[in-house]
């Protein structure tokens, strides 16, 4: 019974150990590409310790960036989604959201009610203002060009205090390699510059 017992025991833990070394191989190749980007705009990989998640943090045209990712697992069927998050201080001209339909839906937000939105890139993102007015003028064929340079994301808030952008990613060792970041950083840096028209 002992016997059985250890056996048992040494398999789970073994389970557990390769679990974790996938982990840290997974963390090791996106702190590599996070490493690129501190090549690239200075800064520094933030990782507390070797089974723990990287983050960069460094600048971008003159702002703090940081960039790094999330999980979540709605739905014990479901595999688990990950995003990767950006948080780009830079100064926008004016207040927008744009949101994916899909992310809506997902979340239970399909209902839009009185909210001020106007659809984009074949219907699969919405534009959110707070006024009327500011709809009417926005220059929502940039938007949507910045849109495809992002594609596919969850949202982007678009702020007079800074930018936060959670994108799905697929693959996240890819999808943090530095010409995918880079070009997520152009775009919502070409996001800050959208004015009325």
């Amino acid at each position: 019974m002992i016997v059985y017992i250890t056996i048992i025991l040494s398999l789970i833990l073994f389970v557990v150990a390769g679990l974790i070394w996938l982990r840290k191989a997974q963390y090791d190749a996106i702190h590599r590409n996070f490493l690129d980007l501190v090549d690239q705009y200075g800064g520094r990989v933030v990782r507390d310790a070797f089974a723990i998640r990287p983050k960069f943090m460094g600048k971008f045209m003159d702002t703090t960036v940081t960039v790094s990712f999330s999980s979540e697992k709605k739905d014990k069927n479901k595999s688990r989604q990950y995003y990767i998050s950006i948080f780009l201080q830079a100064n926008s001209i004016i207040n927008f959201s744009i949101l994916s339909m899909d992310w809506l839906s997902k979340e239970g937000q399909n209902k839009l009610g009185d909210r001020i939105v106007k659809n984009i890139f074949d219907q699969k993102y919405l534009i959110e203002v707070s006024d009327k007015e500011l709809m009417k003028n926005l220059n929502s064929k940039a938007i949507e060009t910045m849109v495809s340079r992002m594609h596919p994301f969850a949202y982007a808030l678009v702020t007079k205090k800074g930018i936060i952008l959670e994108r799905l990613s697929q693959n996240l060792i890819e999808d943090t390699e530095f010409t995918q970041i880079n070009e997520l950083l152009e775009a919502l840096y070409g996001l800050t510059k959208i004015s009325p028209q």
